[in-house]
């Protein structure tokens, strides 16, 4: 018996904006992302301490975070765009769902550190805030920065199918909607509610630990090399279907940022080189079909 190998990638073109490839344009994205956040949480904390807001001291230091996990962004993905090589023969795709994943953990940790204050300020109570006009102005042009923040790195991430840019545009959606709440607290500490400002921090920390657990739970799947049960049944139900395949006796499935990987051993029956050639073009058409761009390395067994 024999066993007939194949290896493709499709082009990596696809994202590629006027005229910039996909890394160069990932980079480009993240660079502005940083300097973007070093702005708006530099803003956002003089404000909360020049109006005694917790609400938007909180969104401040998430911002903080922001800067460190963009810092570490720009680096992801410089270096996953990399390729392979002698060192890295799978590629650096998962430098960013490492990226991912710690971006994670920090939101989660700023998020406990925000419920715990925000309760102790409910049974301590909330003491007034000194309120200026310019500071709801202030506060009301950060989340429309942040909102436009989000669908800027929300673009290249679908354009790049960079894992990295996706966990930080629901970040900086979560900071968008956490500044809307923050106005909100805001606008009721100016009606006489502090504690207005105290819910609105609440809020902040309930949309970070949503964001915390989505985020991180894609990240570590793709780290574990988990994929939904669904798409495998579907994948093994398309290879199966080919009347020449007699049994597929392995199956592996790998999600990556942009791609999956599928690694199948097949026995069928197949007379000539013209049935081999024949069956790698269906199952290539077929398998992206169903789960998109593929990277497919078929081992096909003649029985």
């Amino acid at each position: 018996m024999t066993d007939f190998s194949i290896n493709f990638r499709l082009p990596r073109g696809f994202g590629t904006i006027l005229g910039m490839g996909n890394d160069a344009y990932k980079l480009m994205v993240a660079i502005g992302s940083l300097i973007t956040t070093i702005v708006l949480t530099i803003g956002k904390l003089l404000v909360g301490i020049l109006s005694g807001s917790l609400a938007l001291v909180a969104d401040a230091l998430q911002g903080l975070i922001d800067i460190i996990v963009t810092g570490v962004t720009v680096a992801v993905v410089s270096l996953s765009g990399r390729g392979s090589d002698p060192g890295w023969t799978c590629g650096r795709e998962k430098l960013e769902a490492f990226a991912a994943l710690a971006e994670a953990v920090l939101l989660g940790i700023i998020a406990v550190f925000i419920w715990h204050l925000a309760a102790l300020k409910l049974f301590e109570g909330t003491a007034p805030m000194q309120l200026e006009a310019w500071y709801l102005g202030a506060v009301a042009l950060a989340a429309m920065a942040d909102f436009i923040r989000h669908l800027i790195v929300k673009r290249a991430a679908r354009a790049t199918g960079s894992m990295a840019l996706e966990a930080n545009a629901a970040h900086f959606l979560t900071d968008s909607l956490g500044t809307v709440l923050v106005t909100l607290g805001f606008v009721g500490a100016w009606y006489g509610m502090p504690v207005a400002d105290t819910i609105a921090a609440i809020g902040v920390a309930g949309l970070l630990s949503y964001t915390s657990y989505t985020v991180g739970r894609r990240a570590l799947g793709m780290l574990l090399d988990r994929v939904d049960p669904q798409l495998s049944l579907a994948v093994l139900e398309v290879i199966e279907s080919f009347p020449e395949v007699s049994d597929v006796t392995k199956l592996r499935i790998r999600c990556l940022p942009d791609h999956h990987t599928v690694d199948v051993t097949i026995e069928a029956r197949l007379h000539d080189l013209q049935d081999i050639i024949r069956l790698e073009s269906d199952l290539r058409d077929r398998i992206e079909h169903v789960i998109g761009k593929t990277d497919l390395c078929a081992a096909l067994r003649p029985v």
